[in-house]
């Protein structure tokens, strides 16, 4: 029996944030992530409603712009929820913490703290390439993605049908986790992930990334400048971490006190958890040699944010959070920004919106979340320490699926997924299609 597939997609589509599509079957309705829009405040801040109630939902990761609304779906429609253990605990971390930010920025969040400690009831584990039943002839696999910890792609076979969503991924090795895993199976089709969709986007090495910012902090330090770095607490900071306490080591770094705030000390005892997720490198290292590079000697755990500030000599601060929407980093960029010896680090994908976007941008007045605004005289650099692939990666991972007929290219500006799919169209003569925010398409294979 073929079954019938229509998706609805929800948020995500011609845009970054808020992602979720529902997939809507014969026999089950299946809600793939559930996030928010960081960089918009309102109505389009939320998924629109599914047309129709879902039976379970999966989460891919737990960045909010894919895991911020589930605790609303779960209050609302009771479903189990289906994610990696890593995913589920950093989940529950990042949105105890939106309600910190909204209470900061006086908004009135879309859940409390009880809807997110409810989630304990209706989570379920989920582990790489191991299947799950999820209702008669339908089935569940999770693959690595390469994003973050605990990052899955989501694999749905229904009888005959296979339809694989990426979430985001990764198709390079970063100094914590393993690449997205490229042996699927057959997959008829694919939901893509198109942040840097557009054949404008290739990474430069990681190599050329971490010379070119250890050279830039160098320069800061010699200046007797300080050096903030807004970092996403998941899979940023420990990438930025790791390199700072790698060049260190190796006394091609000055040795300045590198100090952590915000959530980034929580999530590290996460990453000592769950070390059996990470690359073998820092597998042996965490489990035989007793050696957690994320907790060497060399950094320091804000207990009064006037210490770094107040210090007359360099040092470095890595906070959360990473796109300057609130949290620790706001503080320090009130009591930093003005000074042009010191340099901003964004070391990551900056939604349209955000403070982090408009420094980047050019915007150098920026408005504080309790009011007030702030002249950015501080030096302003980005570093791609994406985790995200880029398009000449994003064709390479298509060429490794066998039996794909249809794409679908999601989470990404406009022009970005427009690009990404006329691409796929030319290049590999594979029906490609960039849905937008509420269609609803019925799929026949």
């Amino acid at each position: 029996m073929k079954q019938t597939l229509t998706l609805a997609f929800l948020g995500g589509a011609r845009e970054v944030g808020r992602t979720s599509i529902l997939l809507e079957l014969e026999d089950i309705n299946i809600l793939l992530d559930c996030g928010i829009n960081i960089g918009i405040k309102g109505e389009n801040r939320y998924p629109i409603s599914p047309p129709k109630n879902p039976d379970i939902a999966i989460v891919s990761h737990a960045h909010l712009d894919h895991s911020g609304y589930i605790p609303v779906i779960a209050r609302k429609y009771g479903c189990k929820i289906y994610a990696t253990p890593p995913t589920q605990d950093i989940s529950e971390i990042l949105c105890i913490d939106l309600l910190k930010i909204a209470k900061e920025c006086n908004e009135v969040p879309p859940f409390e703290v009880k809807d997110v400690m409810a989630l304990r009831k209706y989570f379920i584990d989920s582990s790489y390439r191991t299947p799950i039943t999820l209702h008669e002839n339908i089935r569940l696999m999770m693959y690595r993605s390469g994003h973050i910890l605990g990052s899955a792609m989501i694999k749905i076979e229904a009888d005959d049908l296979s339809i694989l969503y990426t979430g985001d991924l990764s198709m390079r090795n970063s100094k914590t986790l393993e690449m997205a895993d490229v042996d699927v199976g057959k997959v008829d089709i694919l939901i893509i992930e198109s942040t840097y969709g557009h054949s404008s986007d290739k990474h430069p090495s990681r190599q050329k990334t971490e010379q070119e910012f250890i050279k830039t902090i160098e320069k800061t330090i010699k200046r007797g400048g300080k050096i903030l770095i807004p970092a996403f607490a998941v899979g940023r900071a420990q990438e930025v971490m790791l390199t700072l306490e790698s060049y260190m080591r190796s006394k091609a770094l000055t040795n300045v006190p590198i100090y952590i705030d915000g959530m980034i000390k929580k999530i590290n005892e996460l990453y000592r958890i769950y070390w059996f997720y990470l690359r073998p490198q820092i597998r042996r290292a965490i489990r035989y040699a007793k050696r957690n590079p994320l907790e060497s000697k060399l950094f320091t755990i804000v207990k009064d944010r006037d210490e770094p500030v107040e210090r007359e000599e360099p040092c470095i601060i890595i906070s959360t959070s990473g796109m300057l929407e609130g949290g620790p980093a706001m503080f320090y960029l009130k009591e930093l920004g003005g000074d042009p010896k010191n340099l901003i680090c964004l070391t990551g994908y900056q939604v349209p919106g955000t403070r982090g976007r408009r420094l980047l941008d050019g915007e150098r007045k920026i408005e504080l979340p309790k009011g007030g605004s702030i002249e950015v005289l501080a030096e302003v650099k980005m570093f791609d320490f994406s985790a995200h692939a880029d398009q000449p990666s994003l064709f390479r991972f298509i060429s490794h699926l066998r039996g794909l007929k249809k794409v679908f290219c999601i989470h990404g500006e406009e022009i970005k997924v427009l690009d990404f799919s006329e691409r796929i169209k030319k290049n590999k003569k594979i029906e490609a299609y960039a849905p937008k925010v509420g269609e609803r398409i019925p799929i026949q294979i």
